[in-house]
């Protein structure tokens, strides 16, 4: 097995086969603006045949070079020839090896849909799980209502429909609206929100109205849940969901993931995304799967060149969770003396 950077050109053709969003150019340009991380195709050679190619994004990280597969998200292998068998952990070792990388993150995951085993993920952790709806499961959102999502799910959006919600699409013109309640959202969580120029190089990157859209729902004029997704083929990813904690009685949610499924039917997509959830927060999953979505393991691992810079990587994650949490009890704080 050998590596090798690959230009663009070279493999272009096989792009047409795949519909992840770690090879498409929008994520590579958003990567590069929000994250100074550069796009690039590693394959992998049987003496002059391409076997196999995957996307990685390189950054200086806290001072050490780190290679991620892919940035933030997931992404899976693409094999070129369909009979080729990899081990993972190896592949990782290797690859490690051949970019001179301090740190270097796998975070790959099985695509249910497909029947091959090419990729071995033994010696990866299983930590995380995708959430994915295949939407061939049904011929239209009609049949995809009353046979695939479940009774619960259906009243939920029954009821919320009821209680007068209306749908809104989201404009650039309206990304301060939409970052004020993602960030509402996420401080009540007890996390950092991203900043709004963040979600600005997000839009800059993609096409709104094309492959990424911000779909709302209101309530007597108030914007009260809303969702951020991208589209690559018939892929969609939803990579932020905000709502208003206060009117979850209402089931926003569950209006808005119906409306989003109903869209995503009449422009021909195939899967959705909902996101990657860590494989313990059960009650998060129960309700992905209430409206189709099914599990997709994710498999992790971090490399590093030696042991030192495995430290100094710990010690840095380490330092970020102190801040974290101090921020979590200066927010409880302050809801207490709210109170």
């Amino acid at each position: 097995m050998e590596l090798g950077i690959l230009k663009k050109e070279e493999v272009r053709n096989y792009f047409d086969q795949t519909n992840l969003v770690a090879y498409s150019e929008a994520f590579g340009k958003f990567a590069l603006s929000a994250y100074e991380s550069q796009q690039s195709f590693i394959g992998i050679n049987k003496g002059e045949d391409l076997k196999a190619f995957f996307p990685v994004f390189e950054r200086v990280c806290r001072n050490q070079k780190t290679a991620e597969v892919p940035l933030f998200i997931y992404t899976d292998i693409f094999f070129v020839d369909k009979n080729f068998n990899l081990g993972a952990k190896k592949l990782g070792e290797q690859l490690l090896k051949f970019l001179k990388a301090d740190v270097l993150r796998f975070n790959l995951y099985h695509l249910n849909s497909s029947d091959r085993s090419n990729l071995n993920y033994d010696g990866l952790d299983h930590i995380f799980t995708a959430m994915v709806a295949d939407l061939g499961r049904a011929q239209n959102y009609e049949e995809y209502l009353a046979k695939v999502l479940s009774k619960n799910a259906r009243s939920k959006i029954y009821k919320a429909c009821q209680s007068g919600l209306e749908l809104t699409w989201l404009t650039s013109e309206d990304l301060t609206v939409f970052h004020q309640l993602y960030s509402a959202h996420v401080r009540m969580l007890g996390s950092r929100p991203h900043s709004l120029e963040y979600f600005q190089k997000m839009l800059a990157a993609y096409t709104p109205g094309r492959d990424l859209f911000m779909m709302g729902a209101k309530k007597n004029g108030r914007l009260i849940t809303a969702n951020l997704f991208v589209i690559n083929k018939d892929y969609m990813e939803v990579r932020f969901l905000a709502d208003d904690l206060d009117l979850r009685h209402l089931f926003p949610n569950n209006f808005l993931y119906a409306k989003m499924i109903q869209w995503a039917y009449g422009q021909g997509i195939r899967c959705i995304d909902f996101g990657g959830i860590p494989k313990e927060m059960r009650s998060n999953i129960e309700f992905k799967m209430s409206l189709g979505a099914e599990e997709w393991p994710i498999y992790t691992k971090y490399f590093f060149r030696n042991s030192w810079q495995k430290l100094w990587f710990k010690v840095g994650r380490k330092w970020l969770y102190w801040k974290k949490y101090r921020q979590q009890k200066f927010i409880k704080f302050i809801r207490f003396v709210k109170l």
